[in-house]
C-alpha cells in the first residue's frame, strides 16, 4: 500500500500582483514577503500601492523553497522585528537577478548566495531583482541550520567554484520539483542539503580539521543534549567527557560559534526570547523562566536579556501579550492576500 508522500505532488503556490488591483499591490505584496521582512523604498520615499511582484513557492514538509521577483525594494528585521515574531529560521538565497547591499556593505550580485538568519537583525536594499529561497526551521534542520547561522549576511561569491555548483544544486532541484512526489523532494533535498555542506567546510568556512561525518551526525546530537540541558552548567569537558571526545574536536564543533560559551550564552538567551513571547508561557514569571535557561540570578538575566535585544525581558512580554490580544480581535472581514508563503513558512 503506498502512502500518501509516495504518490503525491509538491503542493506549489503561486503569487501575483499583476492580479490584484493597483491599490492594493503593495498592501498583497507586504502581507505576503512581510512574513519574513518589512519593507520600505530604497531611497527612503513614499511607498508607491502599485507594486509588481511574484511569488512562486513550494511545500517541502520541513522546508519552504521558492522564487522571488519585485521590484527594487529595502528589506529589514530590526530587533524588535527579531523579538517580536520569534521566526528561528535559516533563508539560503541564491540570486537569480539584479543585486543588492547589505548594512554591512556586502555587495550582492547574480550568482552570488546570500545566508539570513531570522534570528538576527538584518537590512539590505535590492535593485530589480529575482532570487531563489530556501526556507530551513532550525530545530528541524540542525545539522546544517546552527552553521549557517554563523555566515550570516556574509556574500558566498560565486566566483568561487563551489559556491557556483551549490548554486546549480538549487537551481537544478527548484526547476525539478514540479515532477516530483513528496517523498521524491525530500530525498532530493536531504541531498542538496548534504552537498551543501560538505562543500562549505571544504570552502574552509568551518574548521578544516572538522570532519564531514562528525558535522553531520554526531554535532547534531550534541546540539540537541544543550537544548535540552540549558539550564545546567555546561562546560567543554563535560561534552567531552559526555560525547568521549577530546576538548580540541568540542572547540572544533563550536569554533563556528565563537566557542561553546558564546554558543551556550546565545542559545539560552534566544530561548528566554521565545519563553517570554509566547503568550502560552505567560503563567511563568521571568525569575522562573531565567532560571529555566541556565541564569543564576534575575538581574543577571535581564541585564544580557538587555544587552542582546536592547528591551527588558518585561517589555518583550507585555509587547507579545499585546500583539496577541490585537491579533485576537482582528475583525475577520478584512481582505486577505496572503497566498502560499507566509501560511506554510509559519507551519514549519
Amino acid at each position: 500500500m503506498f502512502r500518501l508522500s509516495e504518490t503525491a505532488q509538491v503542493p506549489i503556490s503561486h503569487f501575483d500582483t499583476a492580479s490584484i488591483e493597483p491599490d492594493h499591490r503593495f498592501d498583497a505584496w507586504q502581507e505576503n514577503i512581510g512574513v519574513f521582512f518589512d519593507l520600505a523604498m530604497p531611497d527612503g520615499g513614499k511607498q508607491s500601492t502599485n507594486v509588481h511582484a511574484k511569488i512562486d513557492v513550494c511545500n517541502l514538509g520541513d522546508a519552504v523553497f521558492g522564487v522571488t521577483r519585485s521590484q527594487a525594494q529595502r528589506f529589514t528585521r530590526n530587533t524588535r522585528r527579531v523579538i517580536q515574531d520569534d521566526m528561528d529560521h535559516i533563508l539560503v538565497q541564491l540570486f537569480l537577478k539584479g543585486s543588492g547591499v547589505t548594512k554591512d556593505n556586502e555587495h550582492i550580485v547574480a550568482g552570488d548566495m546570500l545566508i539570513i538568519d531570522l534570528d538576527q537583525p538584518h537590512d539590505m536594499t535590492n535593485s530589480d531583482f529575482e532570487n531563489l529561497t530556501l526556507v530551513l526551521p532550525r530545530d528541524k534542520r540542525p545539522e546544517i541550520s546552527d552553521r549557517l547561522s554563523a555566515l550570516h549576511g556574509r556574500r558566498l561569491s560565486s566566483e568561487n567554484p563551489l559556491i557556483s555548483f551549490i548554486g546549480s544544486g538549487l537551481l537544478n532541484l527548484w526547476q525539478s520539483i514540479p515532477g516530483m512526489t513528496i517523498s521524491q523532494a525530500d530525498s532530493a533535498m536531504q541531498g542538496t542539503l548534504d552537498l551543501m555542506q560538505g562543500c562549505l567546510l571544504r570552502k574552509g568556512l568551518f574548521p578544516d580539521e572538522y570532519d564531514l561525518p562528525t558535522s553531520v551526525a554526531l554535532t547534531r546530537i550534541i546540539y540537541r543534549y544543550i537544548e535540552n540541558n540549558l539550564s545546567e552548567n555546561i562546560t567543554p569537558a563535560l561534552l567531552a567527557q559526555t560525547f568521549r571526545m577530546s576538548r580540541s574536536q568540542i572547540y572544533r564543533i563550536f569554533a563556528p560559534h565563537g566557542g561553546v560559551a558564546t554558543y551556550l550564552w546565545d542559545r539560552r538567551l534566544q530561548r528566554s526570547l521565545h519563553l517570554l513571547s509566547q503568550p502560552r508561557f505567560s503563567h511563568k514569571n521571568i525569575g522562573t523562566i531565567a532560571f529555566e535557561c541556565g541564569f543564576n540570578s534575575e538581574s543577571h538575566f535581564s541585564r544580557a536579556f538587555r544587552a542582546k535585544f536592547n528591551a527588558a525581558p518585561s517589555q518583550v512580554r507585555a509587547e507579545a501579550l499585546d500583539a496577541y490580544i490585537r491579533n485576537r480581535d482582528t475583525s475577520p472581514s478584512s481582505p486577505s492576500y496572503a497566498a502560499g508563503l507566509p501560511h506554510w513558512v509559519r507551519q514549519l
